[in-house]
């Protein structure tokens, strides 16, 4: 993969027409993982169905992600993207055609895998057309677009409702859209080289572990809210629209944050910006455990825990692109979807059945133990990586 020479005003529009699609589909993600949670659960199936169910939509990263890199390189970013959007939108249109939780699992599956390739192939896109120093600010835009997107799926539920073809017609057309932009991208994508990478997937772990371990946490804890957040909640007595526009207002916290966390991480040491914003999302976790019983202290709590969490993402994205460039940049966004992967397929499985065998709070606390783990990683590492710089120093 070389940079394209690209004038400020093409590389911004580059950047544009990759996050438009990538947000676009965005939308259509948030509204299929509750909506296919509400359906199955408004027809008697348990939590630990709902979460298999879910679980088949993410585990579709392991079949696609390892091939991206050579698609990618084969087809070349624009005809990846743009065949994923296709595939996307006729995984999706299958799914109203018969609502049966084992039918749906290959769709969901399909489904996962054209989401997977097209997010694998954008990210690349955007990270390689950035520059370093705006990088986490780009990130947080892209973070904001996508997460603006999510937000939106659920208030198509609201509207829409969850019965016969009309929120699957709103989503078809709304991945349709997202193609519009590639009209205009012709000598705007990063072109991709044939070769492979340096090293393997698994080998350039060691050089990015923090930011790469964001993945399998941050998709715990969202497989886990977009799954069962909503269900949740109307244990607690929420009703159904409510509990739909709880998670809508975690989603809106989540777009909110990305801005200022990725301007933020432009100026302060990444590191240390990660951290925070781990920390402050584990504590809003367990806030979260004690406000939903309680109604409305949910309402802000679930903002500024969205608010957080796409701060982490921001980062974390942001420290990938510090560290790799060309193919081994493709081969990075890989690894980090197959860990994002591990985290979707274990997350909701998990999940529903602590929520079956401990009650609906038991769900908030598996993505509390994520986070938490987490946490020590960025702790752990950070002192080693202080101890290492006042070696160096010394010397």
């Amino acid at each position: 993969m070389t940079d394209l020479a690209l004038s400020p005003a093409r590389r911004r529009l580059s950047l544009f027409i990759a996050m438009v699609c990538i947000a676009s589909v965005g939308t259509t993600m948030g509204l299929t993982w509750p909506l296919l949670s509400l359906i199955l659960d408004s027809r008697g199936v348990s939590s630990g169905l709902i979460g298999l169910s879910a679980a088949s939509q993410a585990l579709s990263v392991f079949a696609v992600a390892p091939l991206a890199p050579a698609v990618i390189a084969r087809f070349g970013v624009l005809r990846v993207v743009t065949g994923a959007i296709v595939a996307t939108a006729a995984m999706f249109a299958l799914l109203p055609l018969h609502i049966d939780p084992y039918v749906w699992m290959p769709i969901r599956f399909l489904l996962g895998g054209s989401v997977g390739l097209l997010f694998i192939a954008g990210q690349t896109w955007i990270n390689q057309t950035a520059i370093d120093e705006s990088r986490g600010l780009v990130g947080g835009v892209l973070g904001f677009l996508w997460s603006a997107g999510f937000a939106f799926g659920p208030v198509i539920i609201t509207l829409a409702g969850i019965e016969g073809w009309a929120p699957f017609l709103c989503g078809i057309a709304l991945v349709l859209a997202s193609a519009l932009p590639l009209l205009f991208a012709g000598g705007l994508a990063p072109p991709i080289a044939t070769d492979g990478p340096r090293r393997g997937y698994w080998r350039l772990f060691p050089v990015a572990a923090l930011a790469l371990l964001a993945a399998p946490m941050l998709a715990t804890t969202d497989s886990i809210n977009d799954s069962f957040l909503s269900l949740y909640a109307m244990r607690h007595g929420f009703t159904r629209p409510d509990a739909v526009l709880l998670l809508t207002t975690l989603f809106v916290g989540t777009t909110v944050g990305h801005l200022p966390v990725g301007w933020l991480a432009d100026r302060i040491d990444r590191r240390k910006v990660l951290t925070a914003t781990v920390a402050l999302s584990l504590l809003l976790a367990l806030a979260m455990i004690a406000a939903m019983p309680a109604g409305w202290p949910a309402w802000p709590v679930a903002f500024f825990w969205g608010a957080a969490m796409g701060g982490v993402w921001t980062v974390a994205f942001a420290m990938v692109g510090d560290r790799f460039r060309g193919t081994e940049l493709a081969a990075a966004t890989t690894l980090s979807s197959l860990l994002y992967g591990i985290g979707s397929s274990l997350g909701p499985v998990v999940a529903g059945h602590a929520m079956e065998l401990w009650g609906p709070a038991a769900t908030l606390v598996v993505s509390a133990l994520a986070l938490a783990a987490y946490l020590a990683v960025c702790v752990a590492l950070g002192r080693r990586s202080a101890t290492q710089s006042t070696r160096r120093t010394i010397t």
